[in-house]
């Protein structure tokens, strides 16, 4: 909350280039999408560097919101995103990290089983246990490439978590013109 150091909502994020551009999900930020004025963007690295977030874009349809850290994180190697001409076989083992209930970063193995058969849009479905708060962490495959971001799970199930994939993070970032996003969303999102 903007003039406080309560939380609202937490997630997780990843950074995708030396300049400090970082994923996550949209849900992660809506709140500060919609309001700007009653939120603010705020974030903890692994190594306990905190800073100040900055909205560039948003694909409500897909999830995904891309962001700017402040000064501190420039310099830091961004994660490498895997080809699409490596595609994933069902099977694969992936880790997914992130921060789980706001306890600590953590690193959580599972498996690649193919797209969701009845989904509106692409969803990766996942073997894996995603928790809240694991939103917007990178998927990695064995070679530490990004193939997906983490985005729900299915209540009521264990280990059944969906993954949005990581060709919508990368065209996010290439169509943003990466001018802040410093007023409400709402026509972007009815747009999306």
């Amino acid at each position: 909350l903007r003039g406080q150091d309560s939380q609202a909502s937490v997630g997780s994020g990843f950074l995708v280039d030396d300049q400090g551009l970082v994923i996550t999900n949209y849900h992660v930020v809506s709140g500060y999408a919609l309001d700007p004025d009653h939120y603010r963007l705020r974030y903890a690295s692994t190594d306990e560097v905190e800073g100040e977030l900055t909205l560039l874009a948003i694909d409500v349809r897909h999830d995904l919101a891309l962001l700017r850290a402040d000064a501190k994180l420039k310099g830091r190697p961004g994660l490498v995103f895997r080809p699409a001409s490596l595609p994933l076989l069902k099977g694969d083992k992936l880790f997914s990290l992130g921060n789980p209930h706001d306890v600590a970063f953590a690193v959580v193995e599972g498996n690649y089983n193919g797209l969701v058969e009845r989904s509106f849009d692409p969803l990766i479905y996942y073997a894996g246990g995603i928790n809240p708060g694991m939103s917007g962490g990178p998927v990695l495959d064995d070679e530490g490439r990004v193939t997906a971001i983490n985005v729900s799970l299915r209540m009521f199930s264990q280990q059944m978590s969906f993954l949005v994939p990581g060709e919508f993070a990368q065209a996010l970032i290439k169509q943003s013109g990466q001018k802040p996003l410093t007023r409400p969303v709402w026509s972007q999102v009815r747009d999306q």
